[in-house]
């Protein structure tokens, strides 16, 4: 059955699909770099919070590089995530639209809800 569908196939079709996801292979290749110094950044950042209360954590919120990298640890959090998702989709049911619909809002809801409690911390 590969063999076949191998077979059909034009010379022209395998020099485009040659290229084809590798500017998503490198995305998503950046963005796992990325966000693991971001996560060391947070985890180290919370563990010394831990102990100093609420207080604490929003005047950690309120200076504007923390605020900076904790929207940019959510932002490239949620594109990763979104990548992730779709490549899933995509393997196991390739013409739903309608399921990357569904992964496209869902990330942008839970990266809106992030960013809208960031924002609202620092204007506390």
């Amino acid at each position: 059955m590969v063999d076949s569908y191998l077979k059909q196939r034009s010379p022209k079709e395998w020099k485009t699909s040659e290229k084809h996801g590798a500017g998503e292979w490198l995305a998503e290749r950046w963005t796992s770099v990325a966000l693991f110094f971001l996560t060391l950044w947070a985890a180290w950042s919370a563990f010394g919070l831990a102990s100093q209360g609420y207080e604490a954590a929003l005047a950690f919120v309120k200076v504007p590089l923390n605020a900076g990298l904790l929207a940019a640890t959510f932002v490239i959090t949620m594109w990763h995530t979104y990548m992730g998702l779709n490549a899933n989709v995509l393997d196991y049911f390739p013409n739903s639209r309608a399921l990357r619909l569904l992964n496209l809002l869902f990330c942008l809801a839970v990266l809106a809800l992030a960013l809208g409690g960031i924002y609202l911390a620092f204007k506390a």
